[in-house]
């Protein structure tokens, strides 16, 4: 499928331990789609293989109609894939905005020795790199944090310059995996707000979340995935009307 990052017949097993079964799914440009389910559904996994930290024993994962499940992280990376992470993993010794620049390394073309000279090509990329993060930063609303080390943020601020590292080099993938773990609700606001905002006609957005306020607020699609396994797709209304997954998911209403 054109613009969308799809995944075909995906088996995954550890040990004997089946983890995904025949998932197939596509994630759409100009789209935030949610991916959830309980606990242990196969969700990290799933975005595990997208991002070739695991290999499937089966199955395929096409990038705008380019197969990439042969292609290592590092390579689907600089195809355009950037992701999170649910724990929040920024270098403590980086500014924000510095961390925010680390996000552009798969673009630089200067060579490990630029970084130890001032040459012309380092110095150009480093620029480049900085004023890119300083526009990514506003974008969010962080600015006022630029200068700032990342242990004296709250828990809200560090996951949107996590964020705004992962948008900093303009992917054309972003999968972000429980992006509102730890945050309270004033943050999850800001959080919701940010994610409609980085929306875009050509970016393909994942949100892996337990909170199903923020999921059904922001996303256009919704996969549903139980015990490894695909049990439903759908909108935000089909999928909270949907009986299965409220059986195994979402919970009886009138309970």
């Amino acid at each position: 499928m054109a613009d969308a990052l799809t995944a075909e017949g995906i088996n995954l097993a550890f040990g004997g331990h089946r983890v995904l079964t025949d998932v197939s799914l596509d994630f759409r440009a100009g789209q935030i789609t949610g991916l959830i389910g309980p606990n242990g559904a196969g969700k990290t996994s799933l975005f595990n293989c997208l991002t070739g930290l695991y290999q499937p024993q089966q199955g395929s994962i096409a990038l705008c109609g380019r197969r990439i499940e042969a292609l290592p992280p590092a390579r689907r990376a600089r195809e355009g894939l950037a992701r999170s992470f649910q724990h929040v993993a920024l270098c403590p010794d980086l500014t924000v905005a510095e961390n925010v620049m680390f996000g552009r390394a798969r673009l630089g073309k200067a060579g490990w020795f630029d970084a130890f000279l001032p040459l012309p090509r380092g110095r150009a990329e480093a620029a480049e790199a900085r004023a890119a993060a300083e526009k990514v930063l506003a974008r969010l609303g962080l600015s006022a944090f630029s200068e700032a080390l990342p242990a004296s943020l709250p828990p809200g601020t560090q996951r949107m310059v996590e964020i705004a590292r992962a948008i900093v080099a303009e992917p054309r993938v972003l999968l972000l995996d429980e992006p509102a773990a730890g945050l309270n609700a004033a943050e999850t606001r800001h959080l919701t707000e940010a994610l409609r905002a980085l929306a875009a006609p050509d970016l393909i957005m994942v949100v892996v979340e337990h909170d199903m306020d923020l999921i059904m607020q922001v996303c256009d699609r919704i996969h549903v995935l139980n015990f490894g396994r695909r049990i439903a797709s759908g909108t935000p209304a089909e999928i909270r009307a949907d009986p299965e997954v409220v059986r195994v998911y979402l919970g009886d209403p009138d309970d």
